[in-house]
């Protein structure tokens, strides 16, 4: 009785220490594995409340499909490249415009997958931004709210943060994007 007792304990333990990954696998399915490569195109809808420092005050600005009032260099739609090792992101994002404007951001990022279709993207940088008067360098924050109709396609949607700091006698502003909207693919 106590072969057979431990015969069947043994194959429990056993049993249960090899469905163990394989569950938590089946759980997080929709996580990413290994290495992607993303390609986005960023803030081309939006809506921003800049505050400069100083005159003049805070002020809000929309833009849908790229026909707007680019306000502030931070405003500006861009493309974006990613790679992904599992969640972690590593990326550069750039744009220009017809008016000598351009900014390149290079960031981090971390991407929670909350359910297959639903997840969250943190991402921080810096930024540089050009313009005819002056060139901004700054932080940059974003929090999107991501929603994957497909696989390998997310939109995205959110809050974005960014602290500009100009190098001649500019102000210096804080722009708010109340949300802003893009869309990646995953490669």
């Amino acid at each position: 009785m106590l072969r057979v007792f431990t015969v069947l304990s043994v194959m429990g333990l056993v049993w249960g220490m090899s469905s163990g990954p394989a569950a938590a696998q089946h759980e997080r399915y929709y996580e990413f594995e290994g290495t992607h490569v993303a390609l986005s195109i960023e803030r081309f809808m939006g809506i921003d409340y800049v505050d400069f420092e100083g005159p003049p005050s805070g002020d809000v600005h929309a833009r849908f499909l790229l026909n707007a009032d680019e306000y502030v260099p931070t405003s500006y739609a861009r493309f974006g490249f990613d790679v992904f090792i599992h969640r972690l992101s590593v990326g550069l994002a750039g744009g220009v415009t017809g008016d000598e404007n351009a900014i390149l951001a290079p960031r981090v990022g971390y991407l929670i997958g909350i359910t297959p279709q639903i997840g969250i993207w943190l991402r921080g940088g810096a930024f540089f931004a050009t313009t005819p008067g002056p060139n901004y360098f700054g932080i940059t924050g974003e929090a999107f709210f991501a929603y994957f109709p497909y696989s390998r396609i997310a939109l995205h949607l959110g809050p974005t943060i960014d602290l500009a700091f100009a190098n001649r006698n500019f102000p210096n502003y804080v722009a708010l994007g109340l949300p802003e909207f893009g869309m990646t693919v995953f490669l």
